[in-house]
């Protein structure tokens, strides 16, 4: 290793990322193969925390893997949304570990990382942090916007 840093920070393959994921799982008393999400060709999972549903997902890009953590929570409501995008902001503003997005008309708890050095505690983390927030937030913005709790159609 020279003066900058520059030796090669080993990564790990969507396989090695999906072990931890399928360790994660394991350690929750959960059945990984149950929890997979079958369009997702072995790299996306599901479980529920509280009223929350978390998404676990690895996607390939040019990179390498990147973990994808999201939860939707909420739709955006039909008034009022000007309050409801600040608020969203606001939270954002003292969040660690994760962010809110919307996708379509509804409202996602997200955390991404790529997964070059990720451990199995990191993963664990992420995992927790994305379902604590979204257990925590959904019923909240619901009850203070008068919106709708996400619900897969």
């Amino acid at each position: 290793m020279n003066l900058f840093g520059t030796q090669k920070v080993s990564g790990r393959t969507l396989e090695e990322v999906a072990h931890l994921v399928t360790k994660y799982f394991k350690s929750r008393d959960l059945d990984p193969q149950k929890q997979a999400i079958p369009a997702s060709g072995g790299s996306g999972w599901w479980m529920t925390e509280g009223s929350a549903k978390i998404y676990i997902f690895i996607q390939d890009s040019p990179a390498g893997p990147v973990l994808r953590v999201t939860s939707p929570i909420v739709f955006v409501p039909e008034t009022n949304r000007e309050a409801f995008y600040r608020r969203l902001l606001d939270l954002n503003s003292n969040m660690t570990s994760c962010n809110l997005a919307t996708y379509e008309n509804y409202v996602l708890v997200v955390s991404q990382r790529q997964t070059i050095g990720i451990s199995q505690e990191e993963l664990d983390s992420i995992v927790w942090n994305v379902a604590y927030v979204a257990d925590l937030l959904d019923n909240k913005l619901a009850a203070e916007f008068g919106t709708q709790l996400y619900r897969e159609s």
